[in-house]
C-alpha cells in the first residue's frame, strides 16, 4: 500500500508520540498489576495487541478518509450484522455476549462499532446543506446510531453503548443543531435512559446504588469501589513506588489490569504520575480538537469530532469512576486498559484522525 511521501511532512507527530507512550504506560501498568498473580505474561499478549493496533493505526492513516467515508453505509450495515452475530453465537462469557474467540484471542466489534459510527455519522451531516438543523433532520441518522447502541447495550455493555451518544451529540451540534434541539436531544436520551432502569440487569442496578453509599454491600457490588478509593488516596504524592501498591500486589482491587488499571497507577506513581499521564490524554485530546479546526472540509471535521467526543468521554468516565465519582460500569480506559479490541479501536481512530490531518493541505 503505497502513500504520498509529501503527507508525511504533516503527520502530527505529537499526537502520535503522545498516543504511542500512553500505550507503553499501559503495558507497564498491566505488567505491574499481573506479575505476581496467575498471569505474569499478560504483559507480552498487551504488547502484541498494541503491535497489532499499530499496525491498524498506519493502515488507517494510510487510507485516504474521503473514500473510508464513501464506504459508511457498508461500515454501518457490517456493525449491525457484527452485532447481530454476537447476540446469538458469541459465546457468553462472565454472563454477557461480547466477544466473538479467533484463535486464541477475543474480538469485541462493539470496540471497533465506535470507528464505524464515527464515520457514518460524519458522513450523513457532512452531506447536509442548511445553516442550521432541527430534531427531524437528525432523526433518521440518531435512530441509525440508536440502533447500534441498543444491539451493544442487549450484550450487555451499557458503557460502550453509551459512547455513542457524545460522539453523536457532538457531530450533531458542529453540523448546525439548534441549541434548543440539542436540549431536546439530550432530554429525550435521558427519558429513554430513565424508561430504562426496568429492563436493567440486577447487576447494573445494584452497582447504582453502591454507587450513591458503597457500604451498602462493601463486600458485594461496592468492593470494587471501596478498593478503588483506597488505591487513590494510598499513593499520595509520589506514590508508594512500581511494582509495590499493595492493592494491586495482594490482590484487593478487582478488574486492575482492566478497567482499574488507573486506580494501579495512582497507587504506585501517586499524584504526580497521574498528573503526567492525566496531561498526556489531555495533549492528545487537544491535538485531535486542532485536527478538526484544520480539516479542509466538513466531513473531515466531523469525523475527528465524532472521534474526539467518544475518546474524552470515556477518558472522563473512566478516571471518575475509579475516583468514585459515577457509578461502576465495564469501560476501558482508553489506550491503558488491558485488551485488544479497546486500543485497536482507539489507534484506529487515532489514525483516521491522522489522515484528515495529513491531508488537509491535498487535492
Amino acid at each position: 500500500m503505497g502513500i504520498d511521501r509529501r503527507l508525511l511532512y504533516n503527520v502530527d507527530w505529537v499526537l502520535l508520540g503522545s498516543s504511542l507512550a500512553l500505550t507503553l504506560v499501559g503495558v507497564a501498568m498491566v505488567y505491574s498489576a499481573t506479575h505476581s498473580g496467575r498471569s505474569p505474561d499478560l504483559y507480552l499478549k498487551q504488547l502484541a495487541l498494541v503491535g497489532v493496533a499499530v499496525a491498524g493505526l498506519l493502515v488507517t492513516a494510510t487510507l485516504d478518509y474521503r473514500r473510508v467515508a464513501d464506504r459508511a453505509i457498508l461500515l454501518w450495515g457490517l456493525s449491525v450484522v457484527a452485532l447481530l452475530y454476537v447476540l446469538r453465537f458469541a459465546p457468553v462469557i462472565a454472563s454477557t455476549r461480547r466477544w466473538i474467540v479467533i484463535g486464541g484471542f477475543q474480538l469485541q466489534p462493539s470496540e471497533l462499532v465506535k470507528v464505524a459510527a464515527a464515520v457514518f455519522v460524519a458522513k450523513v451531516f457532512a452531506e447536509y446543506r442548511q445553516e442550521t438543523l432541527g430534531l427531524r433532520d437528525v432523526a433518521l441518522p440518531g435512530a441509525a446510531v440508536g440502533l447500534l447502541a441498543v444491539l451493544i447495550a442487549r450484550e450487555p455493555d451499557l458503557g460502550t453503548a453509551a459512547c455513542l451518544a457524545p460522539l453523536f451529540l457532538a457531530v450533531a451540534f458542529l453540523a448546525g443543531l439548534r441549541m434548543r434541539a440539542v436540549f431536546g436531544l439530550a432530554a429525550v436520551i435521558l427519558l429513554t435512559a430513565a424508561l430504562a432502569w426496568p429492563f436493567l440487569e440486577d447487576y447494573q442496578r445494584t452497582r447504582i446504588y453502591t454507587f450513591l453509599d458503597p457500604s451498602l454491600a462493601p463486600r458485594g457490588a461496592g468492593y470494587q469501589q471501596i478498593q478503588s478509593q483506597i488505591a487513590v488516596g494510598s499513593g499520595g504524592l509520589l506514590g508508594r513506588g512500581f511494582l509495590e501498591g499493595s492493592q494491586a500486589q495482594l490482590g484487593y482491587l478487582p478488574a486492575r489490569h482492566t478497567d482499574f488499571v488507573f486506580s494501579v497507577l495512582a497507587e504506585e506513581m501517586g499524584f504526580l504520575g497521574v498528573v503526567v499521564v492525566l496531561g498526556l490524554y489531555l495533549l492528545v485530546v487537544w491535538r485531535m480538537l486542532e485536527t478538526a479546526r484544520l480539516a479542509r472540509d466538513r466531513l473531515g471535521a466531523f469525523l475527528v469530532a465524532g472521534i474526539t467526543a467518544s475518546f474524552a468521554f470515556q477518558v472522563v468516565y473512566n478516571v471518575a469512576m475509579v475516583a468514585g465519582l459515577v457509578p461502576v460500569k465495564g469501560l476501558p480506559l482508553p489506550l491503558m486498559s488491558y485488551g485488544g479490541s479497546s486500543v485497536l479501536s482507539s489507534l484506529t481512530g487515532i489514525g483516521l484522525v491522522l489522515s484528515v490531518r495529513m491531508r488537509r493541505f491535498a487535492n
